[in-house]
């Protein structure tokens, strides 16, 4: 039976910086993609070419032990989501700018210490309650459908950054599994759902975007790697804040390809979202000093 491992609060916070910069460079990939192929596609070629290699080295080195799970029932839940996740996520950046997607997406560290108060019997207080309701206003802010900002693809963010809350505080209940094992079967999962799909969704692959789809799935499987080695190395509520740093690269890529640049109601929204989730971790050491 596996043991805790003791947080390694640095090296966590390195994994969760690479994987917030390795998603944010899958969004703008697919995001050039979405033209020609549908979102669920992007998703069974993204999967596909991060499954192959991790198959590969499990049985070339024959580490069978990689396939074992000692949590099967949170890990299955964990993929399942998760490949919703990643579906919605891609899809969003079809209809938004990375910027205001990335912004919205925010939303998920504010809903780590309510999802793990409920399912790890984390407590919050009132102070942070507060806290998350404020944050949640400056989502609102950023949430106003205009000429570059469409419903629905503020709906898709917003189910994505549900989703990814949950995935966060999944991964931080599941610790004790080898990073790996959670990262090959998400692949495994995130390719089988959307095959189910393909023979109505799938497009004739071009040649020039091959390319394009093989960062996709490079950084998407990098990402998903430093998340989940990231998240068992330290507390979802203190790494989650490292997620703001995707603004910084999500404008960038927006100014450079797609010549975007975000309006007041991003920068200030994400401000307020910010500053609501650095009070929470405040009021977090707070209380522990407390005890």
């Amino acid at each position: 039976m596996n043991t805790p491992k003791k947080d390694q609060i640095y090296k966590g916070i390195i994994y969760a910086c690479i994987s917030f910069f390795m998603f944010t460079v899958q969004n703008a990939m697919a995001k050039l993609l979405l033209p020609f192929h549908d979102a669920i596609e992007v998703v069974f070629y993204r999967n596909l070419i991060c499954f192959v290699p991790c198959l590969i080295y499990v049985l070339v080195l024959r580490k069978y032990y990689l396939f074992k799970t000692s949590m099967p029932g949170t890990l299955f839940v964990r993929v399942f989501i998760g490949m919703i996740g990643t579906v919605l996520t891609i899809a969003a950046s079809q209809y938004l700018p990375l910027s205001d997607a990335t912004v919205i997406f925010f939303m998920s560290t504010l809903l780590i210490p309510v999802l793990a108060h409920f399912y790890l019997k984390e407590r919050i207080g009132l102070h942070r309650w507060l806290a998350v309701g404020i944050g949640m206003s400056g989502v609102i802010l950023v949430a106003q459908p205009s000429g570059d900002v469409t419903l629905f693809g503020i709906s898709l963010a917003l189910g994505a950054a549900c989703v990814h809350a949950s995935i966060q505080v999944l991964i931080r209940a599941m610790k004790s599994e080898n990073p790996f094992t959670i990262t090959f079967y998400f692949f495994l999962m995130g390719l089988l759902g959307p095959a189910l799909a393909m023979p109505w969704v799938a497009n004739t692959l071009l040649i020039e975007n091959i390319p394009i789809l093989l960062g996709v799935g490079l950084s998407g499987g990098l990402g998903q790697y430093f998340l989940t080695r990231g998240f068992q190395m330290a507390p979802a509520s203190l790494l989650g804040p490292f997620n703001y740093t995707g603004l910084i690269w999500a404008t960038g890529l927006d100014i450079l390809i797609w010549h975007y640049v975000p309006g007041w109601p991003v920068f200030v929204g994400g401000a307020v979202i910010i500053l609501s989730k650095f009070y929470i971790l405040y009021r977090e050491r707070v209380t522990s000093e407390k005890k």
